[in-house]
């Protein structure tokens, strides 16, 4: 693969993880919703006559719901990973571009090939630019998959422990 493909290889693989990036932010709210329900849940638990329960149905009404906080609280470890996560990098402004630009006009000022000195500068420094910044998305987002993963699946392992306790208060008023 010579230089002008691999330049136009790490373009494209900057902007597929800019829009993979705004495809893990957009699948977010789901667990959020999710984590704001899983809270009034645990509140109507808390209000459930759980006072009346026997010794042995107590204890396991109280495991049920601190297991499912557990497991809660850490879904929201990884719910906070994956939306604030590691901080990404973006090519320069094109403000920057054109000063950068600008410096190297000086530089090469008495340069008979200045502006080919100039337009292989740039593009070098693109090369580059393109390089580290879509190889640190790429980590980044991988991240922030793998921790939306471990969001999702402790999620739904604190609802479904959080049905236990729910169904030892509805034994009761049987």
């Amino acid at each position: 693969m010579n230089r002008a493909a691999l330049f136009a290889h790490y373009e494209k693989v900057y902007f597929h993880e800019i829009s993979r990036k705004e495809q893990i932010f957009a699948r977010l709210n789901i667990p959020l919703a999710i984590v704001v329900s899983l809270a009034g849940f645990y509140a109507l638990l808390l209000n459930g006559d759980h006072k009346s329960l026997t010794t042995g149905l107590r204890i396991w009404f109280w495991v049920g719901f601190f297991v499912s906080a557990v497991t809660l609280v850490t879904a929201i470890g990884f719910l906070i990973d994956a939306l604030v996560g590691r901080m990404d990098q973006a090519i320069p402004t094109p403000n920057d571009t054109e000063e950068f630009r600008r410096t190297l006009e000086e530089y090469f000022s008495g340069d008979p090939d200045a502006e080919e000195s100039i337009a292989s500068q740039v593009e070098s420094a693109y090369y580059g630019y393109y390089m580290y910044c879509g190889s640190l998305l790429t980590i980044n987002n991988d991240r922030k998959a793998s921790s939306f993963y471990y969001c999702v699946v402790l999620l739904i392992t604190a609802t479904a422990v959080a049905l236990a306790p729910y169904a030892i208060l509805m034994h009761t008023k049987i």
